[in-house]
């Protein structure tokens, strides 16, 4: 097999090729970087690409792999990181003006851990400035572009990740998600988006959008490859106080759980409407599959959706808000008129506003475990459509005129406010060549369980990363 013949395969089938001599990392690596300089042009997926770095450390995962030290599944894997994780010595725009000099003295910690299992980082993708949106049309660096149709948008803010990673020019990549910022990327362009509960990965390094929901989450072209992630980046960090002692992963788990005859919980219509069309059959045509196999379908009974989701905007506008204070104070042109204004509202959220918001989250968690009793899973499609057009604000959703912000954010950010892990997985393709993704959602600290469902989710559906015509 030729080098560039690799670039598609999943991290589980490519690592094989290279712990037994097939391809070696620097080939591997030149192919990939050769690759996304020649789409990022049309695509628009980095900001910045480390060939240099990049071939280093190709070249050092090459020989430790020779002289018998193979370090894992990740070992001389191409990789990138959405622009919002600090790299040493390296400039980390947080896709905005304000920080488009800032150079961090220190890897964040999750950087720090794919290094220590030889992962190779080819570069820094696009976003939504300071990640505060679901388009991906970033006013300074420019829109990044769907690979399955460049009109359309890749969702956000993660979603020069997902184009990345969708079209070949990485294998996976760490994104962020503080209401759906990889879900929502990933389902738009056709791959698997993981968020893992609250706790689970250090922040450390990760620039901040609201501290509290905020997740690292991971994008990549099947659940095992997120397992494989999930498994370096997990776990306690000094550092990051909201990570947990005990809690750790390893992707052996996965195989552990059984995953026949699940129950699973579908919100009624009053949640999941309005969908497009072809997104109401994709996802219940997958269901019927899944049922077909003898997982149990019901209607989750949860009124409080709503309520959540309120509790999220609440507190992401307050915390967002009190992150920027200082820079609204002293260079609020700086950044785009549509942030500065979502900005400027949040300093108007009363303190006590934001403390019963917090305080409702806690009633409302406590309240949707108890509507999951019985249940192992919540399914429900990602996003409420399909990829918009770049530049379209408002979208028809089956006779309903919804803002793109909503059609895309409704159906995740609930999970966000509630800390449940979640992973949106390819649930088929549109009419108009577009993807569609599921999300599945499970308890706290069920992500092992939750990657073993989606993994079986894969298998009975037949729904997998398909490549892009790019």
């Amino acid at each position: 097999m030729r080098k560039h013949d690799f670039l598609h395969l999943s991290i589980k089938e490519v690592s094989e090729a290279i712990k037994t001599g097939e391809v070696s990392p620097v080939e591997l690596t030149t192919s990939v970087i050769e690759r996304a300089k020649r789409l990022n042009g049309l695509l628009n997926a980095y900001v910045s690409i480390f060939e240099h770095s990049a071939i280093y450390e190709a070249a050092k995962a090459e020989a430790e792999i020779r002289a018998g030290r193979w370090l894992g599944p990740l070992h001389g894997v191409p990789l990138s990181i959405k622009d919002i994780f600090y790299v040493k010595d390296t400039v980390t725009t947080v896709g905005s003006l304000i920080l488009k000099d800032f150079i961090p003295k220190h890897d964040a910690s999750v950087v720090r851990r794919l290094r220590e299992v030889g992962a190779v980082i080819i570069g820094k993708t696009n976003l939504h400035e300071f990640a505060y949106g679901v388009t991906n049309v970033n006013p300074y660096f420019g829109a990044t572009k769907n690979p399955w149709n460049p009109d359309r948008i890749t969702g956000g803010s993660s979603g020069g990740s997902a184009a990345a990673v969708a079209a070949g020019m990485c294998f996976a990549s760490l994104g962020t998600d503080t209401g759906g910022s990889t879900r929502i990327p990933a389902a738009l362009c056709g791959i698997v988006g993981f968020k893992p509960t609250y706790g689970l990965v250090s922040k450390h390094g990760v620039f901040p959008l609201a501290w509290s929901l905020d997740h690292v989450g991971i994008l990549a072209r099947s659940v095992w490859d997120v397992g494989i992630l999930l498994e370096a980046i997990a776990g306690y960090d000094p550092a990051d106080i909201t990570t947990l002692v005990s809690k750790t992963f390893e992707a052996k788990q996965i195989d552990t759980y059984n995953v026949k005859r699940l129950k699973v919980g579908v919100p009624d219509d009053k949640f999941l409407e309005p969908l497009q069309d072809d997104v109401k059959k994709l996802f219940w045509n997958s269901l019927k599959k899944l049922e077909d196999e003898g997982w149990q379908i019901s209607e989750l009974k949860f009124k409080y959706f709503e309520h959540v989701s309120a509790c999220r905007y609440i507190v992401l506008l307050t915390e967002a808000a009190s992150l920027h204070v200082d820079w609204l104070k002293k260079n609020p042109k700086l950044y785009s008129e549509e942030l500065r204004h979502r900005l400027m509202l949040g300093l108007l959220v009363p303190p006590e506003v934001y403390l019963k918001a917090q305080r409702a989250r806690k009633v409302l968690i406590r309240e949707f475990l108890r509507a999951m009793n019985g249940l192992d899973l919540i399914a429900c499609p990602t996003t409420s459509v399909t990829a918009p057009r770049i530049g379209e604000e408002r979208i028809l959703v089956n006779g309903a005129e919804l803002s793109v912000r909503l059609a895309l954010l409704r159906l995740t950010e609930p999970f966000n406010a509630l800390a449940f892990p979640a992973i949106s997985v390819p649930c088929g393709m549109s009419k108009d060549g577009l993807p569609v993704g599921l999300q599945m959602v499970s308890k706290p600290f069920h992500d092992g369980f939750l990657l073993a469902a989606a993994l079986a989710y894969e298998e009975i559906t037949g729904n997998r990363y398909k490549i892009p015509p790019i």
